[in-house]
C-alpha cells in the first residue's frame, strides 16, 4: 500500500525509482549523491525525509504542542515513546528537551533490527544481517540521523565523530564505554519489540481499548510496557493499521477495512522503474531523465 501511494502519481515531473536492495542501501546511495558536491549543486538535488534538516524542524514543534496538550502545569515532565528507525523523529523530541521542554525519559523502541537498543542498553552500535519485520519502515540498520546525536554525544567534536564514523564504516562497529555511555543512557531509554509482541499488542490493545493499532505504533506501546515510566506518556502514532493487513489479520483474524482513499490506489495506474542498488547507475537514471525533458 505504501508503493501504490507512490507509484500512483503520475505527473510527469514525478519518477518513482525502485532499487533491488534495502532501505539502507537507499539511504546510502542518496547521501552518496549529496556527497557528491558538484553533481548535488548542478541538479539542486534534496531529501523530504529526515536526512533533510527541516523535517526534524518541524518535527520539533509537535512535541511541544503534544506536551501542552498534557502537562496541567509549567513544571509537569511528560514521556514520549516513540517507534525508531532512523532516529529522525526521537532526535527532534530530543532537541525539544534541549531546549528546555519537561520531558522526562524519550523512550526508543525498536523491532528486531535493534541496533539502538543495544547502543542505549550495551553502547553496543554493531552492525548485522537485517531482518524482515512486521514493522517495516523500521527495518533500518544504519539511522541517517544517529550521527546527528553522536556529535551532541562527542561533546560537539567533528574530529571525534569522524573518526567514530570511519571506525564504522571500515568495521561495522561502534562502541562505548563508562561516561559517555551513562550519558547516552540518561538521554534515552530503550526497548526492543519482536514480532510475536507486535501481534500480541495490536490483539491486547484492540481488545482493551478498541483502538486497532499499526505495527509500528505497537512497537512505541510495547516498549512503553516495558519500561518503568512514572510520569505522563505520549506514545507517538505512525500510520494507518489497513496499510498493514496482513499483520492486523495475524492479530485480529480478519484484516482493516481499507478507507476509501486508500482503496481506490489498487484501481489505479501505476509507474515505477527497479535498477540495481549503484550509486552511479541511479546518477545515470538521473541524467537521462532530465536529458529527456529537456
Amino acid at each position: 500500500m505504501q508503493e501504490l501511494q507512490m507509484t500512483t502519481v503520475l505527473d510527469p515531473n514525478i519518477h518513482n525509482l525502485a532499487i533491488e536492495g534495502t532501505f539502507d542501501d537507499a539511504q546510502a546511495i542518496v547521501k552518496a549523491l549529496f556527497n557528491d558536491q558538484e553533481f548535488k549543486k548542478k541538479y539542486y538535488l534534496g531529501s523530504v525525509n529526515s536526512i533533510n534538516w527541516a523535517r526534524i524542524l518541524a518535527q520539533i514543534v509537535y512535541y511541544f504542542y503534544a506536551w501542552f496538550q498534557v502537562a496541567k502545569d509549567d513544571s509537569e515532565q511528560v514521556s514520549f515513546v516513540v517507534p525508531t528507525g532512523n532516529f529522525g523523529n526521537v532526535l527532534a523530541g530530543y532537541y525539544a528537551k534541549r531546549m528546555g521542554l519537561p520531558i522526562d525519559k524519550l523512550v526508543i523502541g525498536t523491532n528486531e533490527n535493534d541496533i539502538l537498543h543495544r547502543f542505549f542498553s550495551k553502547g553496543e552500535y554493531h552492525r548485522t544481517e537485517l531482518k524482515e519485520t512486521y514493522s517495516p519502515s523500521m527495518d533500518i540498520q544504519i539511522s541517517s540521523n544517529f550521527e546527528r546525536y553522536l556529535f551532541d554525544l562527542a561533546g560537539n567534536s567533528a574530529e571525534k565523530l569522524q573518526h567514530w564514523m570511519e571506525d564504522f564504516d571500515r568495521t561495522g562497529k561502534l562502541t562505548i564505554e563508562g561516561e559517555l555511555l551513562k550519558n547516552a543512557q540518561n538521554d534515552f531509554v530503550s526497548a526492543r519489540v519482536s514480532d510475536e509482541e507486535i501481534v500480541r499488542t495490536i490483539r491486547d490493545f484492540h481488545q482493551q481499548t478498541g483502538y486497532l493499532l499499526d505495527p509500528h505504533t505497537a512497537v512505541g506501546v510495547k516498549a512503553a510496557e516495558k519500561t518503568d515510566l512514572q510520569t505522563p506518556v505520549i506514545c507517538l502514532a505512525c500510520a494507518h493499521p489497513a496499510k498493514f493487513g496482513e499483520t492486523v489479520r495475524k492479530a485480529l483474524g480478519t484484516e482493516p477495512e481499507l478507507p476509501e482513499e486508500l482503496a481506490v490506489l489498487e484501481k489505479l495506474e501505476t509507474h515505477s522503474k527497479t535498477i540495481p542498488a549503484v550509486t552511479e547507475r541511479i546518477k545515470k537514471e538521473i541524467l537521462e531523465t532530465l536529458a529527456a525533458q529537456s
